[in-house]
C-alpha cells in the first residue's frame, strides 16, 4: 500500500512540474519585451519618470515667468507618421505670482526636436 501511494505522490509531483513548465512557456505576442526601433525612438523622446517630453518641458521654462515653478501635469501625443503632435499640461506661476494651468500642443520630429508650437492656452 505504502508503494501505490508513493507512486502517486510521486506521479502528481511530475504533473505539477509538467503544468509548470508548460505554462511558463508563454510565446504570445502580447507580452514582447523588445519594441521596434520606432517605438524606442519615440518613446526615449519622454521622460520615464513622469511623462513628459523633454525638450517640450525645455522649451516651456524658457518662456516662462517663472521655470522653477513649472509642475508637469498630463503629456499626450498623437503619432502622425512623419511627426509628432505632442500636448502638454502644466502649472506655474504667472507675472503676478499666482499659480496657473496651462497647456502647449507642439509639432514634433521623430527625434524630439519641436519644429513649430502650434496652440497654447490656459
Amino acid at each position: 500500500m505504502k508503494k501505490i501511494h508513493k507512486h502517486l505522490l510521486t506521479g502528481l509531483i511530475l504533473m505539477i512540474l509538467l503544468f509548470l513548465a508548460i505554462g511558463s512557456s508563454d510565446n504570445s505576442d502580447s507580452k514582447k519585451t523588445t519594441k521596434d526601433p520606432r517605438t524606442q525612438r519615440i518613446e526615449s523622446q519622454f521622460s520615464q519618470w513622469d511623462g513628459s517630453h523633454r525638450n517640450l518641458v525645455k522649451l516651456i521654462k524658457e518662456s516662462m515667468n517663472d521655470a522653477k515653478s513649472f509642475e508637469h501635469v498630463e503629456t499626450s501625443y498623437w503619432d502622425m507618421g512623419e511627426y509628432l503632435i505632442v500636448k502638454t499640461t502644466f502649472r506655474g506661476k504667472n507675472a503676478f505670482g499666482g499659480v496657473v494651468k496651462n497647456w502647449v500642443k507642439a509639432k514634433v520630429d521623430l527625434d524630439g526636436n519641436i519644429l513649430e508650437v502650434l496652440e497654447q492656452g490656459p
